[in-house]
């Protein structure tokens, strides 16, 4: 009996990867493997389990622990279209880790996990992807990562109607798709999506939106606090002080990235008043936008902006994203 694990999204292509091995090896041992950045839309949470029950396939959660806001925080660093791990760290680093070294992350939970035909189901298993044809440039690195596994793409390599197959299975489509989304991770609001992907936030979920655009501010103010320090001197700041500011830094935000406090404690470094000649304002943004040829931020606030000035001219085509699981490139152990 052979084993064969589908990175499942919960979007509508994985789905139909999974009913496409299931028809073709019905007595083989399948897996769904969804690893979780806990930062998704509810109805995901839906999808996955409906589509799992009604496949009557076993299903793998694993999480990190951290999602990409509170990722930033610690990691003190604004994610954007140019920079950002979130993906790599909180699904790629945790199925690598439990796939090719045993590691188990920090949260795990299973669905009809009875259903498994061998408690082994890691051995000689065969990984499936739910790209398609227009992604077909990734297949290279994913297969290339994933060695000694070996790697199938049947989005690619067969003609599969995602509609026909939510159908098949009576399974209603995610939200995110229904409001216009071109994926179903992260609630819509992926960090290194574009101007199009969060006007559309902006108009079919203001609310995310804009706990999204304070969330942004208030990570700007955060680093640069931090960044103020640390262009403090030693010979004005020895390191235990140097790191009761940090701490002091930590203590003001942690509450709020961690969904523990509406707004944030109010906080003004002491490097501020300790080295004013350090202090500048520096324009982190989720979001980069080309400005005379060269790639500069531009912040959630100034979408809003230019979304309501009938004079500003917003790149509705400009979607873009992360591809999450996907998209490793190379890969740094």
């Amino acid at each position: 009996m052979k084993n064969h694990i589908i990175f499942f999204s919960g979007g509508k292509s994985s789905f139909s990867v999974a009913d496409w091995v299931k028809t073709n090896y019905p007595d083989d041992n399948i897996l769904l493997y969804f690893t979780d950045t806990m930062w998704e839309n509810d109805d995901l949470y839906r999808f996955i389990y409906q589509a799992a029950d009604r496949m009557e396939l076993p299903m793998l959660i694993h999480a990190n622990g951290l999602n990409p806001i509170e990722l930033m925080f610690e990691k003190k660093l604004v994610y954007n279209s140019r920079i950002g791990d979130c993906s790599k760290l909180l699904k790629m680093k945790v199925s690598r880790d439990f796939l090719k070294k045993g590691i188990e992350p920090p949260i795990v939970k299973w669905r009809n996990k009875d259903r498994l035909k061998q408690e082994d189901f890691i051995t000689g298993a065969t990984l499936y992807f739910g790209i398609g044809w227009d992604e077909e440039h990734r297949a290279g690195p994913i297969q290339k990562n994933w060695q000694p596994f070996d790697v199938v793409f049947p989005m690619i390599d067969e003609m599969i109607d995602n509609a026909a197959t939510l159908k098949k299975y009576d399974l209603r489509q995610p939200v995110l798709y229904d409001l216009g989304f071109t994926h179903n991770n992260c609630n819509g609001r992926c960090v290194k999506a574009g101007q199009g992907h969060h006007r559309n936030l902006k108009e079919k979920m203001p609310d995310e939106f804009k706990r999204l655009m304070e969330q942004e501010h208030h990570l700007k103010v955060c680093v640069d606090a931090y960044r103020y320090i640390k262009r403090i001197p030693e010979d004005e700041l020895d390191a235990d002080a140097r790191q009761v500011m940090y701490d002091e830094i930590d203590d003001a935000y942690r509450d709020y990235f961690y969904g523990r406090a509406v707004k944030p404690k109010m906080y003004i470094s002491p490097a501020i008043t300790a080295a004013p000649e350090l202090v500048e304002f520096t324009p982190y943004a989720f979001m980069k936008k080309a400005h005379g040829g060269e790639n500069k931020p531009y912040p959630l606030r100034q979408l809003n902006a230019d979304v309501e000035s009938e004079d500003t001219q917003i790149d509705l085509f400009d979607i873009g994203g992360c591809g999450c699981s996907v998209d490793f490139g190379e890969w740094n152990e």
